[in-house]
């Protein structure tokens, strides 16, 4: 046998026994392998080359660097600001305010003075410093129900008031000479209200009037937080989260991630126990070691009526954001194994969004990556120049999938930071919308055959240019799926700065987002202006539901920036009638100054209605807070929990598209999906039914060839689940859960 037959012998051989090992490789050697991956992309991370995350790194760099440029005052003073605005980005709260009283000691002994600019900018600095203190110590530490939510009372007024009251200290001589810093007249008053002196003790030219923190809705209960109360209030930075009953069990469960890089940023899993309780899982599921996540998302990847997991990783981080993806087949027992190289989704690209659907009817569903590659210009280190293509698996129904994107047309380079599928042209298949930071907006048509063309521009949907997140819903219940698009600012303002402005009765500067009202003919209508969201809102999570069960979809955005400045509401807006939509920020609850990020609704204590579960935290390792879990106090409307299954169609009947005719002859629509692009809706159908005593009809299209039931008579205020091409309607048991029991909602004190 010659060498090049013996190569070739061998190189089989080899191959052979890698598929086999493959095949044979066992679900703990599969999670492994995945926690070895991410191991070593971390750790090829450069600190100083990445905006985010790797601050405590990135603060020890800076201070090296420091030490060599004392012999030039500017640039030493200059590095110096940013070292120890890195320390306070860290979380090492106390060392950066010690840090700031030892250089202005150092330069004070050494006879320098600061020019007034950096003077404004370390002053600031240092009040910055002060308030996160007051956060850390009475938000995080002796944190209640109450804490961080505008306009802050009662139980939310700080225990400890030193962080607050340093601050005011500080920032009312800067306003002297700095009238017009809007950010520093918000962070202000957001002092005096963490001090229970608000807005009596407020200098009148600062004040912001007390009915901008108040909504004109006083019909709706406040919503409560009960995480912390529960032992879900999982603590972390900018994440993903999942409503979703993982086990069948009739019961919702909660996966929440954190998109950092370190034990801190383990993902979590916490299974409803059934009797208001939950439990954290995460070790006994076999998902310990899989750390990051800015997304994640449920799906079924292979028909087996159990929801599996899919994180998406690397969003924001550039060039050093090349993490793998991690598909999570759920085995039934309450366990997973990351099977992402097995299904052949392994790939290297900073993501944070993407949408699972059957593109091409085969009963199946698959998936579109939207990958991050430049922002061309508007984020300057987006990607470093490395180009990370969108991806388009198509399931290939044995566990695997395939990258068709280029042959799709699907195949783009751009920042893509939120996708969301919809049937634009109500021709029964699915397309998809890409969200672009910095770039037109697609509208990717199905044009059956997997082929996609974009027809974005055609009809008028391309903005806004620095877009977010973004998802599909029939606002007013007309039968076809409209679009909103959430804005990023392109103000050179910051948020906190808008946002004052805005409540100073001004117009926004700051990029808008957008509503697009699907017509029914294949076009849409820009309906921004007239149902009230003229706003900016600065949204990064967001999704939808139905916060007082009157039939109409309701939004919820997760607000904020990296900044710590940037402490500014969630916000809340309710649907009437799906007519205009109206802020219940203030009067709901809702309104968290912390950073919000994946939405996720669900009825999770069984009572008829939706709770939100929020993954709360920023992109600096220091700026983590607990995980909300919002839980629904409004009662007194009907409602139907619908599960459907599929048999053609995929099993989770993921696209299935429902009509409900009820007794009061209200026309309703819903789609099953995850909801929009940053969250975990359940994929149980939660439908509020207002008054209703009884719905006429029920009609459900399925998603493969679009096939029809219908059901009529239905009883209100139950669970049932309907089968595909099966006329029987299945009663499911079901058991309310009374998550206030033994809890003082109010007075929660968590300490570290």
């Amino acid at each position: 046998m010659g060498g090049k037959q013996l190569v070739v012998l061998l190189s089989i051989v080899f191959l052979m026994q890698a598929c086999d090992s493959e095949e044979t490789k066992t679900a703990v050697e599969q999670n492994e392998y995945m926690v070895s991956l991410l191991a070593a992309r971390h750790s090829q991370v450069k600190p100083a080359e990445i905006t985010y995350y790797f601050n405590e790194k990135r603060a020890a760099v800076l201070d090296s660097m420091r030490q060599f440029k004392k012999d030039n005052f500017q640039e030493y003073v200059s590095f110096s600001y940013w070292y120890i605005r890195e320390v306070l980005n860290s979380g090492f709260t106390e060392k950066a305010i010690e840090e700031v009283d030892r250089f202005n000691a150092e330069i004070s002994g050494a006879g320098q003075k600061l020019d007034q600019q950096w003077n404004y900018f370390f002053k600031r600095l240092e009040a910055l410093s002060y308030i996160r203190l007051g956060e850390q110590q009475n938000c995080l530490i002796n944190h209640t129900s109450a804490s961080c939510i505008l306009p802050i009372t009662d139980n939310g007024v700080h225990q400890l008031k030193l962080g607050s009251q340093s601050a005011i200290d500080i920032i009312e001589p800067l306003l002297v000479d700095y009238p017009d810093d809007l950010e520093l007249v918000w962070l202000l008053n957001i002092c005096y209200q963490t001090i229970g002196e608000y807005p009596q003790n407020v200098p009148s030219e600062y004040l912001i009037a007390p009915d901008a923190f108040e909504d004109n809705n006083s019909t709706l209960k406040a919503f409560v937080d009960l995480a912390p109360n529960l032992g879900i209030a999982s603590k972390g930075i900018s994440g993903g989260s999942i409503v979703e009953d993982l086990n069948n069990d009739g019961f919702l469960d909660i996966v929440a991630s954190s998109s950092g890089v370190t034990e801190k940023d383990q993902l979590k899993i916490f299974f409803n126990n059934g009797d208001g309780t939950f439990s954290d899982q995460t070790v006994s599921s076999g998902v310990s070691g899989l750390f990051g996540g800015l997304n994640c998302m449920q799906t079924d990847y292979n028909n087996d009526g159990f929801v599996d997991l899919f994180i998406l990783r690397g969003g924001w981080f550039g060039q050093w954001g090349q993490h793998p993806n991690s598909l999570l087949k759920n085995n039934g027992d309450g366990t997973f194994t990351d099977v992402t190289e097995k299904a052949g989704l392994l790939s290297f690209h900073p993501t944070q969004t993407a949408v699972w659907r059957d593109f091409n009817q085969d009963g199946w569903v698959d998936v579109f990556i939207g990958n991050e590659t430049t922002a061309k210009g508007v984020i300057g280190r987006a990607a470093r120049g490395k180009v990370h293509a969108s991806e388009f698996y198509v399931n290939q129904k044995d566990g695997t999938f395939k990258n068709l994107a280029a042959e799709a047309g699907l195949e783009f380079e751009e920042l893509i930071k939120g996708v969301t599928a919809l049937d634009a042209n109500n021709d029964g298949l699915d397309d998809i919308y890409i969200s672009i930071m910095g770039g037109d907006n697609m509208l990717m048509i199905n044009q059956g055959n997997l082929k996609f063309a974009d027809q974005a521009k055609t009809l008028n949907l391309t903005e806004p240019f620095v877009s977010f997140s973004t998802g599909s819903m029939d606002y007013n219940n007309d039968g076809f799926d409209d679009l909103f698009v959430s804005a990023y600012t392109t103000s050179n303002n910051p948020l906190a700065h808008e946002v004052t402005f805005e409540l100073q009765g001004n117009s926004p500067t700051a990029a808008l987002p957008k509503l697009y009202r699907n017509n029914g003919d294949g076009s849409f209508t820009d309906v921004t202006e007239t149902t009230g969201f003229l706003k900016s809102i600065y949204g990064m999570g967001f999704n939808y539901g139905d916060l007082d069960n009157d039939g109409y979809l309701d939004l919820y955005f997760g607000t904020g920036d990296p900044n710590f400045e940037s402490i500014i509401p969630n916000r809340m807006f309710r649907n009437v009638e799906g007519n205009f939509f109206e802020e219940v920020s203030f009067a709901g609850g809702f309104s968290n100054i912390q950073k919000g990020h994946g939405i996720s609704w669900g009825d999770m204590d069984n009572d008829g209605d939706h709770d939100i579960y929020i993954t709360m935290g920023g992109a600096h390792e220091g700026d983590i807070y607990q995980n909300q879990l919002l839980v629904n106090p409004n009662e007194n409307k009907s409602w139907i929990n619908l599960h459907l299954t599929g048999t053609i169609s995929n099993k989770k009947a993921i696209g299935a598209r429902v009509h409900l005719v009820t007794s009061k002859g209200q026309h309703l629509y819903r789609t099953v999906s995850n909801g929009a692009s940053f969250g975990g809706n359940s994929y149980a159908l939660e439908i509020g039914l207002g008054d209703a005593q009884s719905i006429d009809l029920l009609e459900i299209t399925w998603p493969v060839a679009n096939s029809k039931q219908a059901f009529r008579n239905i009883p209100v205020n139950q669970s049932i689940e309907i089968v595909e091409a099966n006329d029987e309607i299945v009663s499911r048991s079901r058991t309310s859960l009374d998550f206030f029991k033994g809890n003082d909602q109010m007075n929660h004190s968590e300490h570290e």
